[in-house]
């Protein structure tokens, strides 16, 4: 049994004193170390939604540079930095990583699909454009596209680029973090064209009417309901708008998706040189091409009552982009989603208001530009009041206080994972150096690319079942009802198996991933550098620093007093036998360290994103 069972078994803190527990505080010696302090909160607490998880050196950079120029201008100028940088791409890295294993992206017998997945952790993990691939990230829950489709995880050739067509579902990947810092109606435009998405959603080789035959209405529904406006109108702060009568008024009806459905008619796959047919081709690489026979060039009318007739289709769909782009819905509804993903659960209306506007104007009269919006979402007021901070003398010390329900939102499995592995400066050894790791959906049902439906891994609306107890929502909230999509997925089997990954790795210092068969073998250690936090655990009097690193690493500071003070003295209290113990001492820090880890990654202050 591993040594930490022992330590953990003593008990950390009942559930219901969590509730009541108090701030929590970090102690310095000085006056600047203690507006310091106060920054490096800030920079965690902006570095977890903007990446995949932060390093305490990525911190104390950060919270340097708040020092200098303030809170928000160096967040700004961060940004900056990362919008300039080039866009980490996941299929020339899929490609680069199988030519270094000396593999075909067409073989057979060697779980080939499995690369995506490795290049979409190494970047998530290594990448400098974290910004971008977060992004990426938030948009592909928006757009949702899965693994699940036909010919998606086909290991034959497309017929044009001569590429494996399982590389298809990466390439439409690509398209969001080519374009997560560019317009939505691009993203919009891209993704209609996509083939994994014209599959999925079912318009590839979508034909007109024959008066027996009619269009598959399935991407028309989809495109309004989940990518652009949604199912009622808003108004621009996120509230449901009403008739005098008190009923929702839903943006469109069944003849509007009809109408839609027979916009995206006529587009099938990119054909071979040798000439255009409606039925030929079946490669994921290249944008679907319009084949005129099969569009539907009749009447349409739009939302609004706007009415298209082009004759060319492709001036068609772009026309019916644009009446997506210009519905008064589209700007709180996507602004909404995105907060969700990086900031918190239940945005204000002010700061679906705020983000909003930003959509529907950059200040330069451009609608939809993502770069205008991210700034918004991470640099809005709202972002930084999820806790309050007051700085004390004598002694001199910060007290962090978290404000609750309404300013948090439950991490996502996969970026409470990618924030072990970045917090703990994970290195590979595989012999290429990259980060190997497997798909892990098993652990925790949520991996990239597999979605289980084109409504993502949870609804955005969703309420987990019974009442609130404790809290009674207010009136900043758009509808009066909190939601907390990530509850979706949270079982006890799911919560389980999340901890119980994270006590295997912690207490073997490594993320081990290994796979094989008759034709190949596999195995990645990602080693933990842990060297900071053993130094920190030799002597009893370091050990609440060692907690308040972990909880800026892990808990954006959140972590209250009463729950470091119980690890630092139970841990102190299981291993001090070992520190003269001949047999044992050479595991004494290991085994601090290990502990303490586990108890702060496992707790709710970890789970919970403030």
């Amino acid at each position: 049994m591993p040594r930490f069972f022992r330590i953990l078994g003593m008990g950390l803190l009942p559930i219901w004193m969590i509730a009541t527990c108090s701030a929590g505080t970090f102690h310095v010696d000085t006056r600047d170390e203690l507006a310091l302090m106060k920054r490096k909160v800030r920079a965690s607490q902006f570095l977890h939604r903007a990446t995949f998880g932060p390093t305490i050196e990525q911190i104390d950079s950060l919270a340097t540079r708040m020092q200098q120029v303030g809170v928000r201008r160096a967040c700004d100028e961060w940004i900056e930095e990362q919008f300039s940088l080039n866009a980490s791409r996941h299929e020339p890295l899929i490609e680069a990583m199988i030519a270094d294993d000396n593999l075909v992206p067409t073989q057979d017998g060697v779980w080939i699909h499995r690369f995506r997945h490795h290049a979409w952790w190494h970047q998530a993990i290594t990448a400098d454009d974290q910004l971008r691939q977060r992004v990426a990230w938030a948009l592909v829950q928006i757009l949702v596209t899965s693994d699940q489709g036909a010919g998606f995880n086909d290991r034959n050739a497309g017929n044009v680029s001569n590429k494996a067509r399982w590389l298809g579902p990466t390439d439409y990947y690509d398209v969001l973090v080519d374009n997560a810092f560019g317009n939505y109606r691009q993203i919009l435009e891209e993704v209609t064209y996509h083939p994994c998405m014209g599959i999925y959603l079912s318009h590839m080789r979508n034909r007109k009417s024959n008066g027996v035959r009619f269009p598959d209405e399935n991407y028309a529904r989809e495109i309004m309901q989940l990518f652009s406006i949604g199912l009622y109108e808003l108004h621009l702060d996120g509230r449901l708008k009403r008739t005098p009568e008190g009923d929702l008024i839903p943006t469109y009806d069944n003849e509007t998706i009809k109408n839609f459905a027979r916009v995206f008619t006529g587009l099938t796959f990119k054909p071979r040189a040798d000439g255009h047919s409606f039925w030929s081709g079946n490669d994921f690489q290249y944008p679907m091409e319009m084949y005129q026979p099969e569009h539907d060039t009749e009447p349409k009318t739009l939302l609004n009552g706007v009415v298209t007739d082009l004759d060319d289709g492709n001036e068609d769909i772009a026309a019916a982009l644009q009446n997506l782009m210009d519905h008064d819905n589209v700007a709180p509804f996507v602004s909404y989603r995105l907060i969700q993903r990086l900031v918190k659960s239940n945005p204000s209306r002010g700061y679906i208001r705020r983000v909003a506007r930003k959509f529907n104007d950059n200040g330069q009269g451009v609608k939809g530009d993502l770069k205008a919006v991210i700034k918004a979402i991470l640099l809005d007021s709202e972002a930084w009041r999820s806790v309050r901070m007051r700085g004390r003398r004598n002694p001199y010390r910060v007290i962090v206080t978290s404000r609750g329900t309404e300013y948090s939102r439950l991490r996502e499995p996969v970026i409470r994972y990618t924030n072990l592995l970045r917090g703990l400066h994970a290195t590979s050894d595989y012999h290429t150096g990259r980060i190997m790791v497997l798909p892990m959906e098993w652990n925790w049902q949520q991996e990239p690319y597999k979605q289980p439906s084109v409504f993502n891994f949870f609804d955005p609306n969703y309420q987990p079942p019974g009442d609130l107890l404790g809290h009674q929502p207010s009136r900043r909230i758009p509808n009066g009802e909190l939601v907390a999509p990530e509850f979706q997925q949270k079982t006890a089997v799911t919560s389980n198996r999340l901890i119980n990954r994270y006590i295997w790795d912690i207490s073997s210092q490594r993320s081990r991933h290994f796979a094989s068969n008759a034709n190949y073998t596999m195995e990645c250690n990602l080693n933990f550098d842990l060297s900071a936090e053993k130094a920190l655990a030799t002597n009893d009097a370091d050990m609440p620093k060692l907690l308040d690193l972990l909880d800026l690493v892990f808990c954006c500071g959140s972590m209250p007093d009463d729950y470091k003070a119980r690890i630092v003295e139970v841990v102190n209290q299981e291993t001090e036998w070992m520190r003269n113990n001949n047999d044992w001492k050479h595991e004494f820090e290991n085994a601090r360290v290990e502990s303490a880890l586990i108890a702060v990654t496992t707790s709710p202050f970890c789970a919970v994103s403030r």
